[in-house]
């Protein structure tokens, strides 16, 4: 099901977590929300249904320009992942997704904001097995230190910089970033060391699936011809999404395969097309879909020099 012709622009979900850095409507020109708690996550494009944290809490975000303006995403277009920008104040728990033909959560995260010393954690540390770390982390009241010693940190964040996190890779993100994060749409994640915060662990399905054996799947090709961009780069490839960071003043995307995002990443960009309805000011860290086409539109990054393209599993109906 997908049945739209021009870029859409969702209206973003703030979602509060207990470990929110209160950024993102002081950064960004986003609205602030009132909350007892502050906000964590904002879910920019999303046809899931609520907050796995919070059920109470739609999560569907609705379209706010053209002829489908009001419209719920999911009744005109099926998005196969889910757009987030993560605003940390605290260390996240240590967590894994789920490896199974039917159930998996490839994700991918590009730093937007990341204060002084700012780090996360993606896969072992050199040296480090499955094994060892899950003997670890089911001891009793196991040493923080000792746990995130088993754990690859990347230090000195910087923007631009990205990170792949295939599922079944065990991570978390530290304090001081804003992110901006694609995954697929599935929502289960399982926590595997949480400080000793005395929230439930999942540790006997972490540790299996952390574990596991990825699917081998084949990757998705982005299925686009850009002309006109300094470079193109894929920085991301896996069978649901894949990720380009195009650079340069003014491109023309001259055809796509794929319905696809686009993401501002370093500061407003500007949309032209063959309608009206393409013509469209995307502010900066917010993210459009774009049906796949034929027809050629353009891309001004307006002196912020790049955009990310998400290439999306699955073809528009025109």
């Amino acid at each position: 099901m997908s049945k739209f012709n021009y870029p859409l622009m969702p209206r973003p979900i703030a979602v509060p977590r207990p470990w929110g850095g209160g950024k993102l409507c002081k950064l960004y020109d986003r609205p602030c929300v009132d909350s007892t708690q502050p906000i964590g996550e904002s879910w920019d494009v999303s046809t899931w249904p609520t907050d796995p944290g919070n059920p109470g809490l739609p999560t569907i975000t609705k379209i706010t320009n053209g002829p489908l303006a009001g419209r719920p995403l999911d009744k005109v277009v099926d998005v196969p992942v889910v757009v987030k920008l993560l605003d940390s104040a605290e260390k996240l728990s240590v967590q894994v997704h789920p490896v199974e033909p039917d159930a998996h959560k490839d994700e991918m995260w590009y730093i937007l904001h990341a204060e002084p010393d700012a780090y996360l954690f993606c896969g072992l540390a050199q040296g480090c097995n499955v094994e060892d770390f899950c003997d670890l982390v089911k001891s009793p009241s196991p040493d923080e230190d000792e746990v995130l010693s088993t754990l690859y940190r990347a230090r000195n964040l910087k923007a631009g910089d990205h990170f792949n996190v295939p599922t079944g890779t065990i991570h978390a993100v530290g304090p001081g970033i804003i992110a901006f994060e694609v995954s697929e749409k599935m929502q289960i994640t399982y926590r595997l060391f949480d400080y000793n915060r005395g929230r439930a662990l999942h540790l006997d399905d972490g540790c299996k699936a952390a574990m596991a054996v990825r699917p081998n799947l084949p990757t998705l090709k982005p299925g686009l011809d850009i002309e006109g961009a300094d470079s193109v780069e894929t920085i991301t490839e896996f069978p649901t999404f894949c990720v380009i960071k195009v650079s340069g003043d003014r491109f023309t995307v001259k055809s796509a395969e794929h319905m696809h995002l686009i993401t501002a990443t370093m500061g407003d960009i500007r949309l032209s097309g063959p309608t009206p309805d393409w013509d469209i000011v995307l502010k900066h860290s917010y993210t459009c879909l774009v049906p796949g086409t034929s027809q050629a539109y353009s891309i001004d990054t307006m002196g912020s020099g790049e955009a990310l393209i998400t290439a999306l599993k699955g073809r528009t109906e025109l």
